[in-house]
């Protein structure tokens, strides 16, 4: 069985607001982590991490070469990029789209294709529009409000 120590795991986006808490945790649990990131939210989030096991690379998915290159060699993938909340699309929906949406595939295929094990992508809640029941779960109907969602 391999451990913890022997696995990779790439997340993508991972200088964002929910890979600043992710990446320490996973560091935490002995996983060696690959970050790939345009940064665009600032390049020193995570400066305060000093471990070997951490690789920061500045790069964008919308780049197949890229992405095949720091792909590879991952048992896990992370999919966390993306222009992220209503207002922040807005200021750019093209940038937006171009990153949420016509990235996803090209990603999880070279993922597919180079092996890796686990996909995991996190995904905003307002797919799922207004609800009137306090609980949105996944079995709910997709009814996105927005171009973001």
């Amino acid at each position: 069985m391999q451990k913890k120590t022997d696995k990779t795991i790439l997340v993508t986006g991972g200088g964002g607001y929910v890979g600043a808490v992710l990446v320490p945790a996973l560091l935490a649990d002995g996983y060696h982590v690959k970050v790939l990131d345009l940064f665009i939210y600032g390049e020193h989030v995570l400066d305060s991490l000093n471990d070997p096991k951490l690789s920061l690379i500045k790069g964008d998915l919308r780049d197949p070469a890229v992405l095949s290159e720091n792909v590879a060699g991952c048992e896990v993938v992370i999919h966390l990029a993306c222009i992220s909340n209503d207002p922040s699309f807005d200021l750019n929906p093209q940038l937006g789209r171009s990153i949420n949406l016509d990235a996803f595939r090209p990603l999880v295929k070279i993922s597919k294709r180079l092996g890796v094990k686990r996909f995991i992508y996190a995904s905003s809640s307002s797919v799922y529009g207004v609800k009137d029941e306090p609980d949105v779960h996944e079995e709910m109907v997709l009814e996105p409000l927005t171009d973001y969602s």
